[in-house]
């Protein structure tokens, strides 16, 4: 099989996955009735900054909240996604808050963009580059990328070895070819862009999201989350290596 069929079947499969779990499929974990990684969304977004009159790309727009919340910033807001289902899913969600006008929405993969060069002012994509194959998707993102427009994702970690080993124990709530990512590849995965930094969260703060799966835990998730993510910035400006360990990185590159 050639790499370009390989590709496609991977396409495929992602596209299948990603159908079904926006058509309301049982695809999220007991853990994500908390809502864990809106606190590292919240992060990503407030590094966006000034969005009125940006040209933002949306890579991987699942459900479409990011979408509006991009377009009601005032940016100019292309996304797109392998799952048609997905995007009719944006489509209806923008059309509630009448910000289709401000927003186009495609169906395509990562590593095939149908954008033109230099496009873009900034990208941005939750938990989604860890579902592409990287080599193609990362030139595409740079090619479109305007020279110095930036792109922020906020990516699962692959190091922890207890996550790794839940993830082997869950499969049913993953795709076959994701793979999370680990940060000393980092430097050669980005190397065609100017400059990247990366900052992680959720290291003693896994602990919060445990208690989840404990009679009452979810109840105790925000007070102890929110102290032990206080933890974790001391912990990690201290010892920046303990990233490895972490759960979530937010990376920012810039062309």
């Amino acid at each position: 099989m050639s790499s370009q069929d390989t590709l496609e079947a991977r396409l495929q499969r992602e596209a299948r996955f990603h159908d079904t779990k926006y058509s309301g499929g049982d695809s999220y974990p007991a853990h994500y009735s908390v809502g864990p990684t809106q606190y590292v969304y919240t992060h990503m977004r407030d590094a966006l900054g000034d969005l009125r009159g940006k040209h933002v790309l949306e890579v991987g727009c699942g459900e479409g909240w990011i979408t509006r919340e991009l377009a009601q910033r005032g940016a100019i807001v292309s996304a797109f996604d392998i799952s048609p289902q997905a995007a009719e899913n944006t489509r209806k969600v923008l059309a509630a808050d009448n910000l289709l006008k401000r927003c186009s929405i495609g169906v395509m993969p990562a590593e095939k963009l149908e954008y033109p060069d230099n496009s873009f002012d900034i990208a941005i994509g939750f938990a989604i580059i860890h579902h592409l194959e990287l080599g193609s998707a990362l030139a595409e993102l740079h090619r479109v990328l305007k020279p110095g427009g930036v792109g922020y994702f906020a990516e699962p970690l692959a190091t922890n070895p207890l996550i790794a080993a839940y993830r082997r124990l869950t499969p049913q709530y993953r795709t076959p070819d994701e793979r999370p990512l680990v940060l000393r590849e980092l430097p050669q995965l980005l190397a065609a862009f100017s400059a990247y930094e990366h900052r992680e969260f959720y290291l003693t703060a896994l602990l919060a999201i445990a208690l989840t799966y404990v009679p009452g835990g979810a109840r105790l998730f925000p007070s102890l989350s929110n102290g032990l993510h206080r933890f974790d910035r001391m912990l990690l400006r201290a010892v920046p290596a303990l990233g490895a360990w972490a759960w979530y990185t937010i990376i920012k590159v810039t062309k």
